[in-house]
C-alpha cells in the first residue's frame, strides 16, 4: 500500500496523526476539572469565586505590643492602614467591637487591677465600666450594647459576670463549683457561649443570658474560645483534639456539624473572629504558644484557604472583626 504514497505525503500524514493524538490528550487533560466524574456543582469554590482578597471589607481591631507594651490597634481586612488606638504604659488588650461598630470594649490594668473599659472606634472617650480589686477580663458586648459580659477571678473562683451599663449593677451567671470564662454573646442576645472546666477538662458551652439552661457543645480535646458568627448560626472555636496544640473549628449553634478548619500541625491557631459576611475568620497563629511570634491570619470557611495579614516582630493577637 505504501507504494501509492510518496515520501513527502507519508511524512505529512504521520505528523498530522501525531498532532491529532497530542491535541486530543491536551484537550481532555486541560478540561478534566470540568469533565470529571463529579458534577461541577459539587466542586469546592475557590477564594476568588467568593471574594477577591482586595475586596474583603471590614475593620479588624487587635492587641499588639508594637510600642513596647500591650496596646490596641485597628487595621483593614488586608492588614493595612494600621492605626494605634490606645497609648499608655499599662496593658490594654482584648478589644471587641460593639454591634454597630461605633465603640470598642476592652480590658486594661491602667488603674492597678484588670478592669473593663469602653472607648469610641477612634480611641477617644475611654471610660472604665467595672471596678474593684478583682480581675475583670475578656469582655463581650450584648447586641443592644446595654450590657457587657466578662470573666472575673474572685474568692469563689473564675466565673462569668454581666454588668448592666445603665444601672451600674452586676450579676453573676455561672456556678462556683467549676471554672468559667471567655464569654461571647450571641447576636440575638438570648444566648452566651463560653469556656468552662467541669472536672474533665475545658470545653465549649452555651447558656441563656441569665445563666440558666447550660448546655455542652464540645467537651473533647480542650475546646475553648467560642465566637458566634454574625448571623448567629455558627460558632467558631479552638480545639486541641487534632494536634494537641490548637486549631480553628466551626460548628452549628446547637453543637452539631463540627468541622476542623485549620490543619496546621506545627503551629498554634487561636482567637477566632468571624467576618460580617460569614465567609472568613480572623485568627492568630504562632509556632510556640508562650515564646513564639503571634501573627494574624484570615481563613476562608468554605475552602480553607488562609492568608497572613500581619508581618511584625511584635505579638499581634486577639483579633475582632467588624
Amino acid at each position: 500500500m505504501l507504494k501509492f504514497f510518496n515520501k513527502g505525503a507519508l511524512t505529512a500524514g504521520v505528523f498530522l496523526f501525531i498532532f491529532v493524538i497530542v491535541g486530543s490528550v491536551w484537550y481532555f487533560s486541560d478540561t478534566s476539572d470540568d469533565l470529571g466524574a463529579e458534577p461541577a456543582t459539587t466542586k469546592p469554590e475557590t477564594a476568588s469565586q467568593i471574594h477577591n482578597f482586595e475586596e474583603i471589607t471590614g475593620k479588624i481591631v487587635f492587641q499588639s505590643d508594637r510600642d513596647g507594651d500591650e496596646e490596641i490597634y485597628v487595621m483593614n481586612a488586608q492588614g493595612r492602614e494600621v492605626i494605634q488606638l490606645t497609648n499608655n504604659n499599662a496593658f490594654d488588650g482584648y478589644p471587641v467591637w460593639s454591634k454597630d461598630g461605633k465603640r470598642i470594649c476592652f480590658e486594661s490594668n491602667r488603674d492597678g487591677s484588670f478592669q473593663i473599659f469602653i472607648m469610641d472606634h477612634e480611641g477617644n472617650n475611654q471610660v472604665k465600666v467595672t471596678g474593684g480589686s478583682f480581675y475583670n477580663r475578656y469582655p463581650s458586648w450584648s447586641p443592644d450594647e446595654k450590657m457587657v459580659a466578662y470573666q472575673s477571678k474572685r474568692d469563689n473562683g473564675l466565673e462569668i459576670y454581666v454588668m448592666d451599663l445603665e444601672k451600674k449593677t452586676e450579676m453573676i451567671l455561672t456556678d462556683a463549683w467549676y471554672r468559667s470564662g471567655l464569654p461571647n454573646w450571641a447576636p440575638n442576645g438570648k444566648k452566651i457561649a463560653f469556656t468552662a472546666n467541669k472536672i474533665l477538662g475545658w470545653g465549649v458551652y452555651v447558656m441563656d443570658r441569665n445563666g440558666s439552661n447550660i448546655k455542652a457543645l464540645d467537651t473533647e480535646g480542650g475546646a475553648c474560645r467560642p465566637h458566634w458568627s454574625k448571623d448567629g448560626k455558627m460558632i467558631a472555636y479552638v480545639s486541641q483534639k487534632a494536634d494537641k496544640k490548637g486549631d480553628i473549628w466551626i460548628m452549628n449553634g446547637d453543637g452539631s456539624g463540627k468541622r476542623q478548619l485549620t490543619t496546621d500541625s506545627i503551629n498554634y491557631d487561636y482567637y477566632p473572629s468571624w467576618s460580617r459576611d460569614g465567609n472568613w475568620i480572623a485568627y492568630a497563629n504562632t509556632s510556640h504558644k508562650n515564646k513564639g511570634n503571634w501573627e494574624i491570619r484570615i481563613i476562608n470557611v468554605i475552602n480553607g484557604q488562609s492568608k497572613q495579614i500581619t508581618w511584625h516582630p511584635a505579638q499581634d493577637k486577639f483579633p475582632d472583626w467588624y
